[in-house]
């Protein structure tokens, strides 16, 4: 796809004035260690991760779906699955031999293998706009729109500024750490996708740029199956509002990577700050009335609050 050097240069020239405008923002390898990754580098160091993670009983607890603030909370293996240090058949082996607890493992190994098999029979239509479809019918073509169409809004999706706390919280910590949890990942993407309407291959090409685990099967893979032309036939329309609802129920999550909510009190104003008047929060480029599921736009119409 290629993202023009133009929109890069203008992408990080943003995020640098953002940064620079940030009081008491943390030092990178602050950033680095509380997203989890400082485990080592290297193959000796990922084995040692591979033990703690499931041999520590991490794996039988852990909150896969969430979005993750803790060390244990999901594997953080896929740096080392990504540069070798580890083989998918070592973390299978292991998850299986561990019992229950540890069998997500496994099914993950295997979720992977898929994206890395379906990317060998696709080829170069890996990349294409409308999809690789191997399972699903064609469809009427989406239409997308490219960065330079609306370069203001492509930099605030990028660099975490929308407007919507889960998915801007993704984007800034990506940034930050090169690295984001699946939960993020999909709330990030769908945003792009689904209420932005960007082309899905130019948010897969800027986390390929950021993400310190990249994957070309498994990034460009997740991100043509999220933005509905990949090997699944069905449409995700995340509602990053609810999402964050219930997958960072604390508000732990935005806190973490937002400075401007990080000392904000109560869950209402963490979920919905453009509505509570926080310092410094931007008017959402995203309608938040789509951001709900029925249920919870239903309970703030009849009760003024998100939270049950």
């Amino acid at each position: 796809f290629g993202l023009p050097d133009e929109i890069i240069h203008a992408v990080v020239s943003h995020a640098v004035q953002l940064s620079a405008s940030c009081d008491g923002v943390e030092d990178e390898y602050g950033a680095w260690a509380r997203s989890g990754l400082c485990t080592g580098a290297g193959e000796v160091a990922a084995h040692v991760r591979l033990a703690h993670f499931i041999g520590g009983g991490h794996a039988a607890c852990a909150t896969t779906g969430d979005a993750d603030t803790s060390t244990d909370g999901s594997s953080k293996l896929s740096t080392a699955l990504a540069l070798g240090c580890l083989s998918p058949r070592q973390v299978y082996t292991a998850a299986v031999a561990h019992g229950e607890g540890a069998q997500w493992l496994a099914s993950h190994m295997e979720m992977r293998d898929f994206f890395v098999y379906s990317a060998f029979a696709a080829g170069a239509a890996l990349f294409r706009r409308d999809g690789w479809r191997p399972v699903q019918s064609l469809q009427a073509s989406l239409c997308w729109r490219a960065p330079a169409e609306d370069l203001e809004a492509w930099q605030h999706w990028a660099t975490g500024r929308i407007g919507l706390p889960l998915p801007d919280a993704a984007m800034r910590e990506l940034a930050r750490t090169g690295y984001c949890s699946n939960r993020a990942r999909q709330n990030a993407a769908s945003v792009l996708t689904k209420d932005l309407g960007f082309d899905w291959r130019a948010g897969a090409e800027w986390f390929q740029w950021l993400l310190a685990d990249h994957d070309v099967a498994a990034n460009w893979g997740n991100w043509a199956y999220f933005s509905g032309v990949g090997a699944d036939p069905k449409q995700r329309h995340f509602r990053t509002i609810s999402q964050a609802l219930r997958y960072d129920p604390e508000g732990g999550y935005v806190r973490t990577w937002l400075t401007e909510l990080a000392s904000v009190a109560g869950m209402e104003a963490a979920l919905r700050p453009f509505a509570h008047g926080v310092a410094g929060w931007p008017s959402p480029l995203v309608d938040p009335s789509t951001q709900l599921s029925w249920q919870d736009a239903q309970r703030l119409e009849q009760t003024g609050r998100l939270v049950p």
